[in-house]
């Protein structure tokens, strides 16, 4: 049975004889556009649901690719101190070296400057 214009008119001469009938029409409709609006906004939330739920899931794999990168630099701060640590003992041991080498160029420089002190002591006498 489909609704016709005459049955619009008997509703609205209904409505007119009754007053206390609109608001109860009224409500009924409300409602619907209400549950429509709702199920409009349940679709939106849904949707930037969905968008959270993708950028969380991009944030995850760019925090997993940071703590990757951060251990590799960590990684690499551990070879670099441990290469300055040999460097260090090197040039210790350069210092060292250099120190024993100086001694070693007094120790000669005396024996020479005594040595040309007794040669010459010597060719005085001859």
């Amino acid at each position: 049975m489909a609704f016709t214009v005459q049955d619009f008119e008997d509703l609205i001469r209904l409505l007119d004889q009754h007053p206390e009938w609109v608001e109860a029409l009224r409500q009924r409709l409300l409602v619907e556009e209400r549950v429509n609006r709702l199920e409009e906004a349940l679709t939106a939330l849904a949707e930037a649901q969905r968008r959270t739920e993708e950028q969380i899931q991009q944030l995850a794999e760019a925090q997993r690719r940071t703590e990757e990168y951060i251990r590799q630099l960590a990684e690499a701060q551990r070879r670099i101190e441990e290469r300055v640590n040999r460097l260090e003992e090197a040039l210790t041991a350069f210092a060292e070296a250099r120190r024993r080498t100086e001694e070693l160029v007094q120790q000669l420089a005396e024996a020479q400057r005594r040595t040309g002190i007794w040669f010459a002591s010597v060719q005085d006498h001859l």
